[in-house]
């Protein structure tokens, strides 16, 4: 399988996993989402996409941890310190003055 289509499968297993929690009314979470994962991992007959779903499950639990550290690393800079140079505005500037919003 190359990797297109390893992209492709990977897109529709969780595009299926976030359909049902919608149509479930259920939330829209990393926890909810790796629990539904492992719900569809658990009824999945063909053996290719159980074992493509356990992978899935396990890259975004790792993502989620490592962002989880990173926020905990984040939180212990000092903030009065050089290392705010590299912040910049994801938006760009907000400029005050102007009372228009259009």
């Amino acid at each position: 399988m190359n990797s297109s289509e390893i992209d492709q499968l990977t897109d529709e297993l969780i595009g299926l996993a976030v359909l049902s929690l919608l149509k479930d009314n259920s939330p829209i979470s990393t926890p909810a989402l790796i629990a539904r994962l492992r719900a569809m991992e658990s009824r999945e007959p063909d053996s290719h996409r159980r074992q493509m779903l356990g992978r899935i499950i396990a890259e975004i639990g790792n993502n989620t941890l490592g962002k989880m550290r990173h926020s905990v690393e984040e939180d212990d800079l000092d903030w009065n310190d050089d290392r705010r140079d590299n912040i910049y505005p994801l938006f760009g500037n907000k400029q005050s003055g102007s009372s228009k919003k259009h």
